[in-house]
């Protein structure tokens, strides 16, 4: 399972503001895991992504 967390490809550095208690969540689960901070955040931004199509302008 946490082969599925590994980064994969180019990465590029963002740098992204959260609300106090987002990052106190992600911290504990950080530390639960031991998964890396990088690896959570791209794992729940694909999450969203793949969630919320919805966002993404419409192909042509």
């Amino acid at each position: 399972m946490k082969e599925d967390y590994a980064l994969k490809g180019p990465t590029v550095q963002l740098n992204v503001q959260l609300e106090k208690e987002v990052s106190e969540t992600l911290k504990q689960m950080v530390e639960y895991t031991k998964l890396g901070e990088s690896e959570m955040i791209n794992t729940a931004v694909k999450r969203f992504i793949a969630v919320h199509s919805d966002y993404l302008p419409r192909k042509k």
